[in-house]
């Protein structure tokens, strides 16, 4: 449980990228590569972060990079490019900014609603103890709803693996008890992710699957998607989505972009703020906005998923990164890797390579030759 500390102001808002910068082209049906001298970013920076990941034996299975809006890395290490790959706690992204659209729409007043508005007819005894619960703090994870998922997702004292063994995901979320007052604190929740989802259903009239593809799927592109859904055919508003990376790097892009797709604006600008500004502070290095990681000193924001699910959106640097990967509970280091890596080979921009010449082997050669005789007089004059 963390105590709050509630950032009530937006100074460390990261900026997004100017809203008059021209695309080329938009990624619908498909991204466009570049070279790392066209995108000024350093290559063998790059070729050092693989070097890293197969030094320690991370179990990534696809790296992309994009920059000005071009592919410069994408990297299947153990999967294929059209290889359907669970995301995890990524998805929670995709659900808030379903919220965000339903807002926008009409659908939903603002995230100060309460969420009894639209599943107090949810028959269960603890109902009656959510009433002060808002869509804000869902999307915050501030609801104060008893919850335990710090520990293995293997243990059956994991509240989210008795919430996926239950028969009604919804039911059995708003049937858990209080243990402080909404807005208190914070405790990472996938089960109020999912209630955001029963609320996008019940808002909308249509399943949050057809939400998502009419205003995001479809529109972005999205090749081939598979949402799981609960007992109830309420898709999973915590988890549950398959993707392909670059799918994945189109939401990215889409708040890179500050919501707009192709000169239409598909995610409120408003929204892309909000969603991306440090709500709740947790620690030094990394605030909480709406359902999305925020990090500061990386002057990024990502989506993050277990077993190592990455969209990072790096505003400064005109960047999108996603990882996917399947490394089973152990620590993934997601931080060193955008900032020792991906912006640092942004920051340094493109180096020409030396190119190796027989000229520059034989330069090479003869240098060598005269420090070796250079050496061998000076231990005879000793």
């Amino acid at each position: 449980m963390i105590v709050l500390f509630i950032l009530s102001f937006s100074t460390n808002q990261l900026n997004l990228v100017e809203s008059n910068i021209e695309r080329d082209y938009w990624p619908t049906d498909g991204w466009e590569n570049s070279s790392f001298e066209e995108v000024a970013m350093n290559k063998e920076r790059i070729v050092e972060m693989f070097k890293y990941i197969d030094k320690n034996n991370f179990a990534i299975d696809s790296v992309l990079i994009v920059k000005d809006g071009d592919l410069v890395v994408e990297e299947y290490l153990t999967i294929s490019s059209e290889t359907l790959h669970p995301i995890y706690s990524v998805t929670k992204s995709f659900t808030s900014t379903l919220i965000g659209i339903a807002i926008e729409e009409g659908y939903i007043e603002s995230v100060d609603q309460k969420i009894i508005d639209f599943i107090g007819h949810v028959d269960v005894p603890n109902i009656d103890s959510k009433e002060n619960i808002t869509i804000a703090h869902l999307l915050t994870m501030t609801s104060g709803i008893v919850w335990n998922e710090d520990i293995s997702y293997h243990d059956p004292e994991n509240t989210f693996r008795q919430l996926y063994d239950s028969s009604n995901w919804v039911e059995f979320v708003l049937n858990q008890a209080m243990e402080d007052e909404p807005g208190n604190t914070w405790k990472y929740n996938s089960g109020g992710s999912h209630l955001l989802s029963a609320i996008i259903e019940n808002a909308t009239g249509i399943s949050t699957l057809g939400y998502a593809d009419s205003h995001i799927f479809s529109t972005l592109g999205f090749s081939n998607y598979y949402w799981e859904e609960d007992p109830q055919n309420i898709c999973f508003g915590g988890s549950g989505l398959q993707l392909l990376p670059r799918d994945m790097a189109k939401l990215g892009y889409l708040f890179l972009n500050n919501g707009t797709w192709d000169e239409t604006q598909i995610v409120p600008e408003e929204w892309v703020s909000q969603a991306s500004e440090g709500k709740i502070y947790l620690s030094e290095r990394t605030d909480y906005g709406y359902q999305w990681w925020i990090f500061p000193l990386l002057d990024a924001y990502l989506a993050l998923g277990w077993a190592g699910q990455i969209i990072c959106v790096i505003p400064q640097h005109d960047i999108v990164a996603v990882f996917t990967s399947s490394l089973d509970e152990s620590e993934f280091p997601f931080r060193e890797l955008l900032a020792d890596y991906i912006i640092k080979a942004s920051e340094e921009g493109y180096i020409e390579p030396i190119p190796i010449t027989m000229s520059s082997i034989i330069l090479s050669l003869s240098i060598s030759t005269a420090v070796i005789m250079f050496k061998k007089k000076q231990a005879r004059l000793k």
